[in-house]
């Protein structure tokens, strides 16, 4: 009888002991950052953080509420530093235009400034317009967090 309280016991302090964590890592989960324009929004999908020289992918969805919304138009890549910001890259994309629902654009960067260098950890702002059909430009942005 003595053997089943000491076995009680052992599975009791068992069941308390505190769990181990699954992973020391954080996941890798999608942003989606919403932008506001006069006739409807722009959302912008992207990684919470993208590892040194893989191509960044974001997606740019138009929802233009009222009229056609067209972009992404001018897409350039930012760094942010302590002596102001400079463009990084030039995108070429090819815009879109869309009236009703939702359009999307894939935008990928090879992480590499316009001299084709390879760039490192930082912080960085994908920026780019977008245009209604009453003329109206708005810039539209999103950080690019590379570690």
């Amino acid at each position: 009888m003595r053997w089943l309280a000491a076995l009680v016991a052992v599975l009791m302090l068992a069941s308390c002991a505190p769990a181990r964590p699954a992973s020391s890592s954080a996941p890798v989960t999608d942003l989606v950052i919403p932008a506001a324009v006069p006739n409807g929004k722009v959302e912008i999908v992207v990684k919470s953080r993208y590892p040194v020289g893989e191509t960044v992918r974001a997606l740019v969805r138009l929802r233009p509420a009222t009229g056609t919304l067209r972009g992404p138009l001018d897409p350039f890549i930012q760094a942010s530093g302590f002596h102001g910001t400079a463009t990084v890259r030039h995108l070429a994309i090819d815009p879109v235009s869309t009236t009703t629902g939702l359009t999307e654009v894939v935008v990928l960067w090879d992480m590499r400034d316009d001299a084709g260098q390879a760039v490192g950890s930082d912080d960085y702002s994908l920026v780019f317009n977008v245009t209604d059909d009453s003329g109206r430009t708005t810039a539209v942005g999103a950080t690019l967090q590379v570690r």
